[in-house]
């Protein structure tokens, strides 16, 4: 396992994955951007992911990102296309983020993200305590 904390843009990256059911493929290409923030269908947003432009194509989704002495750096997650097509940005979860993440995931079995406890209602610019 490596560390994401000393990532650089610019960096050769591989992802490894089974696209379209085809096994063992592997992709290269560059970290293009570190700490972004994109969006989940669900409403949620990861941040601090990876950005590179080696091909994270359906299938490709929760396999390895690795660095050129081939340690793992992050988990492929996401790509972005504005067109629908498997051509756009990837992302990648950042694997020291697995790393605090994974154990409480076993030892609790769920990951509740961390709040202050208060809601700020920006129609009325009040903070309400929640319950």
């Amino acid at each position: 396992m490596g560390s994401s904390s000393d990532l650089k843009v610019g960096q050769k990256v591989y992802a490894i994955g089974n696209p379209f059911g085809l096994d063992y493929t592997l992709t290269t290409g560059i970290v293009s951007a570190l700490d972004r923030s994109i969006g989940e269908t669900s409403g949620q947003t990861i941040r601090g992911v990876i950005q590179t432009d080696a091909a994270i194509n359906p299938g490709n989704s929760g396999g390895p990102l690795l660095d050129s002495a081939g340690r793992l750096i992050g988990i492929n997650t996401a790509i972005y296309s504005p067109s629908g097509a498997s051509a756009g940005i990837g992302f990648a979860v950042p694997v020291d983020t697995i790393a605090s993440v994974v154990p409480r995931l076993i030892h609790e079995g769920r990951y509740g993200l961390p709040d202050l406890g208060s809601k700020l209602d920006l129609d009325d610019g009040t903070i309400q305590e929640l319950q």
